[in-house]
């Protein structure tokens, strides 16, 4: 029984990553979810945060995710997101930003649940 399964980042633009890896931790909506080879069936959405990726190779990759959906299916992971970003290109300004930007949205829609999750998952990001 092989550790190791297939994972693919992709955003409506581009593929983001497409790899083998041993260990994938995601920012569910449930709360952080860990995917070894040979996973249960999954599926769910994606909250703001960091998805961290431990390569085939040994190497560990992190990135932010915005916000999408995590399916895990056949010892693969498909991971279908809004936006992602790598770690070491993310910057306080761009957090801050998206927060203002949330918080705008939020003033038009007074009483948004959802948006207001996502502004304490990027406040709570630790860059």
């Amino acid at each position: 029984m092989s550790e190791i399964f297939s994972i693919k980042l992709v955003t409506p633009s581009k593929v983001f990553l497409e790899a083998n890896a041993s260990l994938v931790t995601v920012p569910a909506t449930e709360g952080d979810i860990g995917f070894l080879a040979n996973h249960v069936n999954f599926i769910s959405s994606i909250r703001p945060g960091f998805i961290s990726i431990n390569l085939e190779s040994g190497d560990e990759k992190v990135i932010y995710i915005s916000e999408g959906f995590a399916q895990f299916n056949d010892n693969s992971l498909l991971i279908i997101a809004v936006e992602l970003i790598e770690k070491e290109d993310l910057n306080s300004d761009f957090v801050n930003q998206k927060i203002i930007d949330l918080q705008n949205m939020q003033d038009s829609n007074i009483s948004n649940i959802k948006l207001q999750s996502k502004i304490d998952s990027l406040k709570s990001l630790s860059l």
